[in-house]
């Protein structure tokens, strides 16, 4: 007991706390103890160390400038000890609560006692102020044998004569055994067996622990008959510790020996193994899914029985239900259900293995492998996957570039070609390619992703489809064309978008003929020739055996400075025009066209020459054309030089 008493007569200063602060004297926490035991119990866990208190701000405090002091009490067999102090110069700061005082380890050292913790607050006149001292329970004794010798037993009588065989096991779910009694047992003591073939046993691992709340029940430990399947056959022990509820353990009880005769469990399990081909680039890809990926037993495990069942795991997912083993290596097909891993996909590594199951043991978990796997594809995943269709991808647009049409080539296209243009898929990956298939002819162009390309974004394979390559597969009504996208590991097929190819060669027909008189050796177009070129130059288209009535001819010319029609031809004097076969007449005698008006012919003077031919339109589409006519144009008078123009004496001047 200290000079002066803690427990001093006062009336407290502990008034008017703000909100939140301790006014009732006690401690905030004692580390390690439960606030809700009576015994104040403390654990011999806890008691190894200085046992932590920890005290809440008071009130009022020191005022600026003066000292209090917070003492920590131990009070043990009516004797008060001080554990530990720190001065507080006011005024008191709120972070510095709750604060940590500590009682030594060593005043934990009691066999067994009941001992008082409090705390008190010291001003510097001497004067103190108490806490509510905390009832503490120090136990430092440990569970006893009444004899060393005494083991448990079974409390079947039968078990122990036959020991544990597979009818003991289908008979009882759980194995009982009677501890004798000890010495100090108390409420909520506990037992911990353990099962093992070497006594003691080796490595001391417990098999089980059971807890016993009152004094007066029997010590029967009931041990489930699974523990029992993971013995050696032959000769086992059971050993047992006691422990009380402060953690304090006995030594191991003397062995319990008895027999155990079981079918042997399934071991040495080998690795799991993926099949052939499937693995032998060390990576599972779509192309492996689409040809279905198993795993499996690759080599027969020790002590095997007919009827053993295995049940696989893929990356934490089982592969349900538990296939019959039939046969080594015994194979399980992962289905793409478990084979992709569900949310986004990466190139990762993952873990296999699997269990084998029998009846009346519990599973026997094989060793685990890992195996690199990566599903992940250029384009948004699809319902069908692995298959390499996916509808998902957007179809290709064919515009032809001589035609205009979309989707649809004719000889218009025959020397322009086409290109193809295709929307991108979600989420482009700069570095993803595209590769264009035509026909049977394959791989005819690309796109490689660029950064900052997103989805729905028009792009446009390249090179142009030549149209070479349009005519060499002549007609098709549904030409498939289709791309393959590629993240160079897994490759994706988008829909198929069927253009409509009719680029077989038009019908001959013949060449236009000039509807003029002509002069000369050469026959030149002249400013006398009949009727007058100064109202236009008149040509004839003749009738063909395959015009059909509203069919178009596609007429057109062009001037050249040279006689021969070499190029290049004279800006401004080329003509089109379309005449439709309106009438079964036309359709029986042709059109006749003017070339008009006269700015398309007057560049022709010297020498000179035109181009003319025409093209049969049907539905829009060219199904014929003709040869080309030359007709050699000279408007130069013989004799003068001069080139004759509209107005001129004789020449269109109205006599």
């Amino acid at each position: 007991m200290p000079a002066s008493s803690p427990f001093v007569s006062h009336q407290t200063v502990l008034l008017h706390a703000a909100a939140g602060v301790n006014m009732h004297g006690d401690f905030e926490e004692i580390v390690g103890v439960d606030p809700t035991d009576p015994d104040g119990l403390i654990r011999l866990s806890v008691s190894l160390a200085p046992l932590e208190c920890r005290i809440p701000q008071w009130i009022p405090g020191p005022s600026q400038g003066r000292v209090e002091t917070l003492k920590l009490w131990w009070r043990i067999q009516g004797i008060d000890v001080l554990a530990d102090e720190h001065p507080f110069t006011g005024p008191l700061n709120p972070a510095d609560f709750p604060y940590s005082l500590y009682v030594p380890a060593d005043y934990m050292r009691e066999i067994d006692a009941v001992a008082h913790v409090y705390f008190t607050i010291v001003d510097e006149t001497g004067f103190s102020v108490p806490s509510q001292p905390s009832k503490l329970t120090v136990d430092n004794n440990p569970p006893r044998f009444i004899d060393p010798d005494e083991t448990a037993q079974f409390v079947d009588p039968d078990i122990a004569l036959t020991g544990i065989t597979e009818d003991v096991l289908a008979a009882n779910p759980t194995i009982e055994f009677l501890v004798p009694d000890y010495i100090d047992r108390a409420g909520r003591d506990e037992i911990g067996y353990y099962l093992d073939h070497n006594v003691p046993p080796v490595p001391a691992i417990l098999k089980g622990r059971e807890t016993f709340d009152f004094i007066d029940a029997p010590l029967i430990l009931r041990v489930s008959s699974g523990v029992f399947r993971t013995l050696r056959n032959g000769t086992n022990h059971l050993q047992y510790r006691l422990y009380d509820r402060a953690g304090n353990f006995s030594g191991l009880s003397a062995p319990l020996t008895f027999q155990v005769n079981l079918l042997a469990i399934p071991s040495n399990l080998p690795r799991p193994q993926i099949r052939p081909p499937a693995y032998d680039d060390l990576l599972i890809d779509r192309e492996d899914a689409r040809a279905i990926v198993a795993a499996g037993i690759p080599t027969q495990y020790d002590d095997f029985a007919p009827g053993d069942n295995v049940l696989f795991f893929w990356d934490g997912r089982p592969v349900l239900p538990p296939r019959p083993i039939t046969g080594f290596p015994s194979w399980v097909d992962i289905p793409w259900s478990i084979l992709r891993p569900p949310g986004t996909l990466v190139r990762e590594q993952i873990q296999a293995h699997y269990e084998i199951h029998r009846a009346g043991i519990p599973p026997v978990p094989s060793p685990s492998d890992f195996f690199w796997v990566d599903l992940t594809i250029a384009g948004q995943d699809h319902a069908n996957a692995p298959a390499r269709l996916n509808t998902s991808l957007s179809r290709v647009d064919v515009f032809g570039l001589g035609s205009g049409l979309h989707n649809e080539l004719d000889i218009r296209d025959e020397t322009l070609g086409a290109q193809v243009w295709v929307r991108l898929y979600m989420v482009p990956v700069a570095g993803e390619r595209l590769t264009l298939h035509w026909g049977t002819v394959g791989a005819v162009a690309h796109y490689v992703v660029q950064t900052g390309d997103v989805f729905d974004q028009p792009v446009r394979f390249l090179p142009d489809i030549p149209g070479s390559v349009i005519t060499a597969g002549g007609n098709h009504p549904q030409l498939p064309v289709f791309y393959v996208t590629t993240n160079g590991v897994n490759e994706q097929d988008s829909p198929t978008t069927l253009v409509n190819v009719h680029i077989d060669p038009l019908i001959v027909l013949r060449p236009p003929t000039i509807q003029h008189t002509l002069h000369g050796g050469a026959q030149y177009l002249t400013c006398n020739s009949r009727p007058p070129i100064c109202e236009g130059v008149i040509w004839q288209v003749p009738h063909d055996a395959s015009f059909q009535l509203h069919d178009v001819i596609e007429f057109s010319c062009e001037g050249y400075t040279d006689n021969a029609g070499a190029p290049p031809s004279i800006p401004g004097t080329d003509f089109v025009e379309q005449v439709p076969l309106d009438s079964p007449a036309d359709v029986a005698n042709g059109v006749k066209i003017r070339v008009w008006p006269w700015e398309k012919i007057e560049p022709m003077q010297n020498y000179a020459s035109a181009y003319a031919r025409y093209r049969l339109l049907r539905g829009g589409v060219p199904i014929g054309k003709s040869t080309d006519r030359l007709v050699r144009i000279d408007r130069v008078s013989a004799g003068s030089g001069k080139v004759c123009f509209p107005g001129d004496t004789g020449f269109c001047d109205g006599s």
